[in-house]
């Protein structure tokens, strides 16, 4: 029997502080977004931001300079509006909550198999591909499904004329560098395995 080209430790502790922190960074998740739906409640009011024509009708500073803003946010009232758009508004914020934990879960799975000696097998490569996905969906699906509601509210308040448009700012640069930072750890497994697999028995 061959020795393994890499035989990392195999103590909890070598991958129990990583795995910690993404439960802590999950917690921190959940409980944000659980205080920002609880206060919304209380309130009985929902936040959209919204582009509109120039204005300087905002708190201007002191010493003359003028201070002029294209972005608004909009605090209406949930009586106000109809109870669809929402819904899709929670929805969107209930998918951000659940992708993104489902981000960090899979990135602490990638590490848990490292750490246990798994780098090279092909379960790991699955599960980056499985991350290459997700990082693409966590980015835009909750954006679009909260972008529905949005809209909905604005059209729902009546404006004649020109809609203030809503603000949607899809994360394209965090996406773009997650996708590439996965794709090219996916790329390098890939050799890797070959490598090792053609060195097998050699070692």
């Amino acid at each position: 029997m061959s020795t393994p080209v890499y035989d990392p430790p195999r103590g909890r502790n070598s991958y129990l502080g990583y795995v910690a922190a993404c439960v802590i960074g999950i917690g921190l998740l959940v409980w944000r977004y659980v205080a920002d739906l609880a206060e919304s409640i209380r309130t009985g009011t929902v936040t959209v931001p919204v582009h509109v024509a120039a204005t300087s009708a905002v708190p201007q500073p002191p010493g003359g300079a003028t201070v002029r803003t294209e972005q608004l946010a909009l605090l209406v009232r949930t009586a106000d509006v109809p109870a669809g758009a929402i819904g899709y508004i929670r929805v969107g914020d209930a998918l951000e909550l659940v992708f993104v934990a489902a981000l960090i879960g899979l990135v602490a799975t990638v590490a848990w198999r490292i750490a246990r000696g798994g780098l090279f097998d092909t379960a790991t490569a699955k599960v980056l591909d499985v991350l290459a996905v997700a990082v693409v969906v966590a980015g835009f699906v909750p954006a679009f499904v909260r972008r529905m509601g949005w809209n909905w509210v604005v059209s729902a308040l009546g404006w004649d004329g020109r809609l203030p448009d809503p603000v949607l700012d899809p994360p394209y640069v965090p996406v773009y560098l997650g996708l590439l930072l996965v794709i090219c750890f996916r790329f390098a497994l890939t050799a890797s395995q070959r490598m090792v697999r053609d060195q097998a028995g050699l070692v």
